[in-house]
């Protein structure tokens, strides 16, 4: 769906299309810039729930008349943004050494202009991608999303789904940007030495929950299990891992 007229009180307002940007769409929604939300940001589902049809879905985004922005990037993890809150943004890098400071910088920030300037997909995937790091505890930093507050909400549709599974604690986390060599090196082994331990049902759920971010109920349906057995399975895999981690010490 490229794009979707957006109707209100019978009035058809206009086109947003996948280069409408950023401040046309705040303008065209009735909000300012930096405009505070009411409440906290809503779950995914939530959102879905309360503020009916989106008036736009393109590029992994979707858009609703409220203001957020649900944003889903494609491997089993999403992020809802506040519009009014994406026009200040700032890299976090890794701390330099006194003598790094002279040529390189702790963080660079990215202009007003080019965020509000930018298609809103594009700015939406910007925040949308931050948020999902920083739930992630790997953050690299944006002044405006506080991962204790706003990011973690967005962790608690799949947490309260499935707050039965001890395992919650392992994340499945590819190499991101600033992590030593030899801690990815460490990690990459011991999750392996894990997998290897499980038997294949348990692995078999345990990739699909932790590296898909797959809920209990859809590895049920797409596995054809009962959910309660795979909360067994993921289980088991569970104190599989805790084994190896515990032997490693």
């Amino acid at each position: 769906m490229e794009n979707m007229i957006i109707a209100q009180n019978d009035i058809d307002l206009p086109v947003i299309t996948n280069k409408t940007t950023l401040r046309d769409l705040l303008t065209i929604l009735g909000l300012e810039q930096k405009q505070k939300r009411q409440g906290k940001t809503p779950t995914r589902v939530k959102l879905m729930n309360t503020d009916g049809l989106p008036l736009a879905k393109m590029n992994g985004c979707t858009l609703y008349e409220t203001g957020y922005a649900l944003y889903e990037n494609g491997y089993g993890r999403h992020s809802v943004v506040w519009l009014p809150y994406c026009v200040n943004f700032t890299y976090y890098f890794n701390k330099l050494r006194d003598a790094e400071k002279e040529y390189l910088k702790e963080t660079d920030d990215v202009s007003n202009e080019t965020l509000v300037s930018s298609p809103w997909t594009t700015t939406v995937s910007l925040f949308g991608e931050e948020r999902i790091t920083q739930a992630l505890n790997r953050g690299l930093g944006n002044a405006d999303i506080k991962p204790e507050t706003d990011a973690a909400d967005d962790e608690k549709e799949h947490e309260t789904e499935d707050a039965d599974y001890e395992g919650k604690w392992f994340v499945w986390d590819d190499e991101t940007l600033g992590v030593d060599p030899l801690d990815a090196v460490i990690r990459r082994e011991t999750r392996e030495e894990m997998l290897a331990a499980m038997t294949d049902k348990q692995r078999e759920v345990f990739v699909y929950y932790h590296k898909y971010n797959w809920t209990q109920q859809q590895i049920a349906e797409v596995i054809g299990i009962s959910r309660d057995s795979v909360n067994d399975r993921l289980e088991g895999a569970y104190k599989k891992a805790k084994m190896v981690i515990q032997k490693a010490r």
